[in-house]
């Protein structure tokens, strides 16, 4: 009950939240001042001053540590916030950018990504390589934390008894998921739009080439030739509606 009250006394928790509300009070800022004032350079400005916000959450963090306060369970959040935005930064600002393009500034109607087939199971290979970046990331400034405060590394086997290092743990959890119900999930056929893809396709195949009719049907009458080997049941007297069958 009291754990949120708590979290919140905590000035990196504070500083957390802030550099949420930052990133998309900055990002919001780019896109209005590129697409309703039309100052590109100033949104440009503002767009990549984005990642600073990230810098000062890791230089507050380390410092923290190296000041003397013990490595604690808000300390690997920092981390993880941290690994997750400068992984996935850049592609939420395209996707922001694509989207105020498209409403505010009368762009192309942004494109949504596959998910089945062979460039659904590229698109989530890029985004599974985003996660292990984030993933790097986040260990690695786990681990600057722990060596500053001088507890060291831990073995995985000490992850879940650890406030700081307990969130190497879930990291690596989120990404064994991710590697299931994205590459491979794709890749077995699961993908969002694979039943869709089919009927569609199958749809198609219908219209361009529609399939011969069953034996002892009339054939077609038109367009001629489209069965010049129909069988004795078909119609002109059993033979094939082709320019041979004509009279000369």
């Amino acid at each position: 009950m009291d754990t949120m009250p708590t979290l919140l006394e905590n000035p990196l928790v504070l500083l957390i939240l802030a550099c949420e509300i930052g990133f998309w009070a900055v990002l919001a800022a780019g896109l209005i001042t590129r697409y309703v004032l039309r100052r590109r350079r100033l949104s440009t400005i503002l767009l990549v001053s984005v990642p600073l916000i990230d810098l000062l959450l890791v230089s507050v963090s380390i410092a923290d540590v190296a000041g003397g306060s013990p490595p604690e369970a808000v300390h690997g959040l920092a981390a993880v916030y941290l690994g997750f935005t400068v992984a996935f930064g850049h592609s939420i600002v395209r996707w922001a950018d694509a989207r105020a393009a498209y409403h505010l500034g009368g762009g192309p109607k942004p494109v949504k990504p596959p998910k089945d087939g062979l460039a659904g199971l590229v698109h989530e290979t890029k985004e599974l390589g985003k996660a292990a970046v984030a993933a790097v990331i986040a260990l690695g400034v786990i681990a600057t934390m722990s060596t500053v405060a001088g507890t060291g590394l831990m073995a995985p086997a000490q992850w879940p008894g650890d406030p700081l290092w307990v969130w190497a743990l879930r990291v690596a959890v989120v990404l064994g998921a991710w590697v299931v119900l994205g590459p491979v999930w794709v890749l077995l056929g699961f993908g969002g739009g694979s039943r869709e893809t089919q009927d569609a396709r199958h749809e198609h195949a219908d219209r361009v080439a529609p399939a011969d009719p069953p034996v002892g049907s009339a054939a077609p009458t038109a367009p001629w030739g489209r069965y010049p080997s129909e069988g004795t049941n078909g119609a002109n007297g059993g033979r094939s509606p082709n320019r041979s069958n004509a009279p000369r």
